[in-house]
């Protein structure tokens, strides 16, 4: 077997080690999509176990609830949002519920009876859902009331996300379509040709001004005038340069992450690539990186988990690699975000860490729940919302240790 070959097998088969509890529907190839599951023997290296660190941060939990079935051991793209004071969550059996986000007193709870597999986004008026069926329905962000159904092409893989009373959902098939939040009504609808072997899931659109950001599994990237689709730009961002159909995927499965007139996504094989927002042109691209998590930026490092589940800090301006951590390798870490001065994520025994930005050591540790976080911890102001993937979900707060 060949070096590329033994490589690809093995980048894949460290990410893969984490997608144990996906269930039967991540076993095999459905619709010309790939699972992120390999086939036959040999050994896995395992997570790598917790090591003793020296706290520098203390964090209180200041509530948790239990506010319903979670994604289902599915890995459905379940993402809390934050409104109003508010907390909302959705499970893959339609549950629906509103927390208030100081205490997590129970605002709403409503039974949709729907296979939500992406959502809530978040609209001016509405929460707004997808399903494995091919809907879209929105709900009152007062009452949790059923106000629409939509239907698109295809299953919704990534939340819905809305502005300027118009919503945006990008449907498994890579097909783009807009909405008017307040009745369904179809505005446009931007059609791509699904690459033959793909990750399964979609890019989540990102909105920026008046551009719609999305990405797509062949590698391309483009801008789109939010309020009727007319292309600004596309750019093919990353190219198949692998011999086999798996070291070829270069799907931009990210949202792009938007700082001072750049943009900064992951393309599976393609690599970390920051673009112009004004054209897609490709600033730097650091193919060292295999990921297909979004960024997160500041206004110095760009950083990025990759599917060995290792963290990395990068130059936002060359792309260069200042640090990377290995302390959470293969233990299944979501994309990081930043809060206050740390970053912050979540991995499969339920844990979430706080890494420092400038050199990605280890600041403090805590275990919230007993089952996986798959989604990356929400940031509201100074909390940090985590959504386990049985359904619980925590509020933490973080201060700088005193002694």
């Amino acid at each position: 077997m060949s070096g590329a070959r033994i490589a690809t097998l093995a980048a894949i088969v460290l990410f893969l080690s984490g997608c144990q509890s996906m269930g039967a529907g991540f076993s095999n190839l459905v619709s010309g999509t790939i699972n992120l599951v390999t086939g036959g023997g040999g050994e896995v290296e395992p997570p790598r176990e917790l090591e003793p660190i020296t706290a520098e941060i203390a964090i209180d939990v200041l509530w948790e609830e239990d506010i319903g079935s979670g994604d289902g051991g599915q890995w459905l793209a379940l993402t809390p949002a934050v409104g109003d004071d508010a907390v909302f969550t959705a499970d893959h059996r339609g549950r629906v519920t509103a927390l208030k986000l100081a205490d997590g007193r129970s605002l709403f709870e409503t039974d949709t009876g729907l296979p939500v597999s992406a959502g809530p986004g978040l609209g001016w008026e509405h929460l707004l859902l997808g399903t494995s069926e091919g809907q879209v329905v929105a709900l009152s962000r007062e009452t949790g009331e059923r106000r629409w159904t939509a239907a698109v092409s295809s299953e919704v893989l990534a939340p819905p996300v809305a502005d300027r009373g118009i919503v945006v959902v990008h449907a498994g098939d890579d097909a783009v379509f807009a909405l008017e939040e307040d009745s369904g009504k179809p505005l446009w609808s931007y059609g791509k040709s699904i690459s033959r072997l793909t990750l399964r899931g979609v890019a989540p659109p990102k909105i920026v001004d008046t551009a719609v950001l999305i990405g797509f599994a062949d590698g391309r990237m483009a801008a789109l005038r939010l309020k009727d689709g007319k292309l600004f730009w596309e750019r093919q961002l990353a190219v198949p340069r692998g011999v086999s159909e798996l070291e070829r995927i270069v799907d931009i499965d990210s949202a792009p992450a938007v700082h001072e007139g750049m943009f900064y996504v992951t393309a599976y094989y393609g690599g970390v690539i920051a673009a112009s927002l004004v054209d897609g042109e490709v600033i730097w691209r650091n193919t060292d990186i295999v990921a297909n998590t979004t960024p997160a930026v500041s206004w110095r490092y760009v950083f990025v988990t990759d599917t060995a589940g290792d963290v990395w800090g990068l130059d936002s301006a060359t792309g260069r690699a200042y640090w990377k951590q290995e302390a959470l390798h293969r233990r299944q870490v979501t994309a990081p975000v930043i809060f206050d001065d740390y970053l912050a994520v979540g991995d499969y025994k339920g844990y979430v860490h706080f890494l420092a930005q400038e050199d990605g050591r280890q600041v403090g540790r805590i275990r919230v729940f007993r089952s996986p976080i798959r989604i990356p911890p929400l940031v509201a102001g100074d909390r940090l919302i985590v959504y386990a993937s049985d359904g619980d979900v925590a509020v933490l707060k973080v201060e700088a240790r005193s002694d």
